[in-house]
């Protein structure tokens, strides 16, 4: 009886703990489901970083975003404010992925500086470098320049208005801008809906590449590939704005930067008509090089004269520098005044430029620019894309951001260089 009791127990025991094993099973089941969708809800599954050492989950970076986050979020410590989805951190110096062959496209081989005080070294480095390559070819503000040593510096200056009034968007001049790092070294032959651009930076404009083009998903597929491997971030364009900037290690994240902020946020459409090419023409017979270079040489001269009137002994190379600009100021204004005078009898009405036919006009360019150049639109970078980030960095006000976008269907590539 007494063994018959203990049996009853120990299998009694024995169903319990089967019971809870399996409740256990179930419980542990849902939340593995739980933690899949809160994945799910979390970022796309396109995000990915490559770095096994880099966290981009740094909370003590996240509460640092003040601007973008709520004061109470701020007072639990969680730090990712009124949204719906939690913040990431990704900065340049992370890792690339690094695995995988790259033939079809030019090399990623960017420098990134954990610190600033590394890149400032770094910049130091190359502005001195570039000093000494350039030794000798820059021109002293304290002696005269000949004619055409500035006509060279003209030449120079409207080479660069050139290039951005009609920017290179022919795919046959893709070897004007085929060495852009992660670029491909040539637009493949089954390319179709191509769309290229290029335009320098000037004064305050940032410069900007792109080359788009479609292909069958197999005909890309090596594209992207190699896009992976050289890439140290992938994201959705629709979670850019969740992920915030880094730039350094030491760097303070109160006004960190979204990827967003970075990247482009639109595709250049090449369309089929050139860009005109009166205003160019007429400018050329309005304002003649020659007539800019004697100009220029005859208010150097001036300037020099009334600079070298005066002579300072021990005068330190800044108070020089700026006698020099005071000097250089008020003969170009007293020159102003001057030419103001002789525009008083001359209509100022608008400018009306020539305009020409497509066939003359695009023979007008072949002539001037040796080449073609093309009228152009945007549209919006469509918020399925997937973006693929070789580099980045800058800020809002002077972003930079290298890498590819592909389609969801994975049969049209846009790669990107855009410097603000």
């Amino acid at each position: 009886m007494i063994k018959k009791c203990i049996a009853l127990c120990m299998l009694s025991l024995a169903l319990s703990c089967q019971s809870s094993l399996a409740a256990s099973v179930e419980s542990q089941s849902q939340a593995s489901s739980v933690t899949l969708d809160l994945q799910k809800s979390d970022m796309k599954v396109e995000y990915q970083i490559f770095d096994p050492l880099y966290n981009d989950r740094d909370e003590k970076a996240l509460k640092q975003i003040t601007r973008y986050n709520t004061l109470e979020t701020n007072k639990q410590g969680i730090g990712y404010g009124n949204r719906d989805k939690p913040l990431r951190i990704v900065s340049p110096y992370m890792r690339k992925n690094g695995h995988g062959e790259i033939k079809l496209t030019n090399p990623v081989n960017i420098p990134s500086y954990r610190t600033r005080a590394d890149k400032n070294k770094a910049s130091d480095k190359e502005f001195k470098a570039f000093l000494e390559k350039n030794k000798g070819k820059s021109y002293d503000l304290y002696t005269t320049r000949t004619k055409e040593e500035i006509k060279e510096s003209i030449e120079a200056v409207f080479k660069l208005i050139e290039l951005i009034e009609y920017p290179v968007n022919n795919p046959k001049d893709y070897k004007l801008v085929a060495t852009i790092p992660g670029f491909p070294k040539q637009i493949p032959s089954f390319a179709k809906n191509i769309h290229i651009h290029s335009n320098p930076g000037f004064l305050q404009g940032g410069s900007y590449v792109q080359l788009a083009f479609g292909g069958t998903p197999d005909q890309l597929k090596p594209y992207i590939d190699e896009a992976r491997t050289d890439s140290k971030v992938i994201i959705s364009e629709s979670d850019l704005s969740n992920v915030y900037v880094k730039n350094h290690v030491d760097s303070n994240m109160e006004y960190a930067d979204t990827l967003k902020t970075l990247l482009p946020t639109s595709i250049v459409i090449v369309e089929s008509t050139t860009v005109p090419m009166g205003k160019y023409v007429q400018n050329l017979v309005d304002n003649p090089i020659e007539k800019s270079v004697d100009e220029i040489y005859e208010l150097e001269n001036q300037v020099l004269t009334e600079f070298n009137k005066i002579k300072i002994d021990g005068e330190s190379s800044d108070a020089k520098y700026k006698r020099y600009i005071e000097t250089r100021s008020r003969v170009e204004a007293e020159r102003d005044i001057l030419k103001l005078k002789q525009m008083d009898t001359v209509s100022l009405g608008k400018k009306e430029y020539p305009i020409y036919t497509e066939s003359e006009n695009r023979k007008l360019q072949k002539q001037y620019l040796h080449r073609l150049s093309f009228n152009e639109d945007s549209v919006k970078l469509p918020n399925d894309y997937v973006i693929y980030l070789f580099d980045f960095g800058g800020n809002w006000n002077h972003p930079y951001a290298l890498g590819a976008a592909v389609s969801p269907e994975k049969n049209y590539i846009i790669y990107f260089c855009q410097r603000g």
